[in-house]
């Protein structure tokens, strides 16, 4: 579980500070170099009163001078990400905010410059893709797409502006939350682009530098800029998340059942923020009671986590960060054959639980359009506590109470427009894969396709709407 961490500005060096009386403008002198001013970016959001994540960086645009620091601080509930910066994300970022927004298939100029950049996550079976995984910073050379960086590579340098890849690598609270980027004194004014490797150019950002002598607002104000991008999304989320602790998810339709939970949360007016809650997060069922739940986003449902499996990224011994397919494998593996593409969407029903060992979901995505589902069967009575594993604090219990004890009590039921706790099935996971939809939202948010056997991911780009103009 990560710890929330706080931020405040730092003006470092001696530097030679022009303030214009209650505008919050800085002007940095020009002549000699100076240590600069150190501004700050969230990677994602924290919303101290609910569990969300947020595909985007607060301020999406940082304005700073030549010689100044940007720290890029990651505050999300565990949705992975990079900072990926130089000549060919900027390119790839450029290309789909080009785009109008309502563009179904992006142009093959743009899906050009977005393949020359690694993906995160594989395409297919298989570990994280270390170059995008790890810090790399490349002057002229092309990233590999499937392997690590040369050897030395993760040196860090001053970013000039020129590098054609400059990548943060798989970020996390293990890594002190922060990525610090040191702008070079020679760095040219202009705007540089950046992305995170998994969620691509819907997740991107901007760094803006202006020439010496130029005000700029102060990191202060710029920090107070984030915020208000930030409440602005999630006041978006707060009708969604306030029907969603109610167990109730509005653009979701009804199906039959008793017991029913829901595994995270959206809203359509919001383009970045997703809900990582269980909704309701306690529910009680009698011994052979069936819960069910079902999906907004990626997440998963896992009892009887360990230090092993509760966590989708992983350090070796050596320092490089790979993927933990055990925190997004189901468990117990699922049997049988993959079903045919044209299959109705049914349940994912594993075996039966009585509390004893790991037991998981793994990872499941859904669509409040065609949401997907998993259901268990509780065998003994007991608190059975479950987490997902890829966004810290989104966790609930299942109260097995035995038969005697009445009634079960969670779930809810629908009402007559359409507003439902419960929920309908919507993909089938075998031992070849979930079937998938596309969202908004969540670990990927432009739509992605999961397999059970290596907890793979695949990213398909979208046209990115940038706030405000770059």
């Amino acid at each position: 579980m990560q710890t929330r961490k706080t931020w405040t500005p730092v003006v470092a060096g001696l530097s030679l500070m022009v303030v214009g009386a209650g505008t919050g403008l800085v002007a940095a002198s020009a002549g000699a170099a100076t240590a600069g001013t150190t501004y700050t970016v969230n990677v994602d959001g924290a919303n101290p009163n609910a569990v969300e994540s947020f595909l985007d960086y607060y301020p999406g645009t940082i304005k700073v001078h030549p010689g100044d620091t940007v720290v890029f601080h990651w505050v999300g509930p565990g949705e992975p990400h990079s900072v990926t910066l130089g000549t060919l994300a900027d390119a790839a970022v450029q290309a789909f905010e080009n785009l109008p927004p309502d563009t179904e298939e992006p142009p093959k100029s743009a899906l050009d410059a977005d393949a020359k950049l690694p993906q995160l996550l594989p395409e297919g079976p298989g570990d994280a893709v270390q170059s995008a995984a790890n810090p790399c910073y490349l002057s002229t050379a092309m990233p590999p797409l499937d392997a690590a960086c040369p050897a030395g590579s993760d040196s860090q340098p001053e970013f000039t502006g020129t590098e054609t890849y400059y990548n943060s690598g798989w970020l996390s609270a293990e890594d002190g939350d922060n990525f610090t980027v040191h702008l070079s004194d020679t760095i040219k004014p202009g705007t540089y682009r950046y992305l995170c490797l998994l969620h691509r150019e819907h997740m991107a950002g901007a760094i803006q530098v202006v020439a010496e002598g130029t005000a700029v607002p102060s990191a202060e104000e710029q920090t107070k800029t984030g915020q208000s991008e930030l409440a602005a999304e999630e006041a978006k989320l707060q009708p969604a998340l306030e029907d969603l602790r109610h167990g109730m998810h509005k653009g979701m339709k009804t199906v039959p059942g008793e017991h029913h939970v829901i595994a995270g949360s959206s809203s359509p007016d919001s383009m970045y923020g997703s809900i990582d809650e269980f909704g309701p997060n306690i529910i009680s069922v009698p011994v052979g009671g069936t819960v069910t739940w079902t999906f907004d986003g990626p997440h998963t449902v896992s009892f009887g986590t360990s230090e092993a499996n509760d966590d989708p990224r992983t350090e070796a011994p050596d320092g490089t960060i790979h993927l933990n397919g055990a925190a997004l494998a189901p468990a117990p593996a699922p049997a049988g054959p993959p079903p045919a593409e044209d299959a109705p969407p049914v349940a994912i029903t594993t075996s039966t639980y009585g509390g004893s060992g790991f037991h998981s979901s793994g990872i499941v995505f859904g669509d409040p359009g065609t949401p997907t589902s998993y259901a268990v069967t509780f065998t003994k009575p007991g608190k059975y506590h479950y987490i997902c594993t890829i966004h810290d604090g989104m966790e609930g219990d299942v109260i097995v109470t035995a038969a005697a004890d009445g009634a079960a009590s969670g779930g809810g039921s629908a009402s007559g427009d359409g507003q439902v706790s419960a929920v309908p099935s919507g993909g089938a996971a075998t031992g070849g894969g979930l079937t998938t939809s596309s969202s908004s939202t969540g670990l990927v948010g432009l739509g992605l396709a999961v397999m059970a056997g290596g907890a793979a991911l695949v990213v398909v780009p979208v046209a990115r709407r940038r706030r405000g103009t770059v």
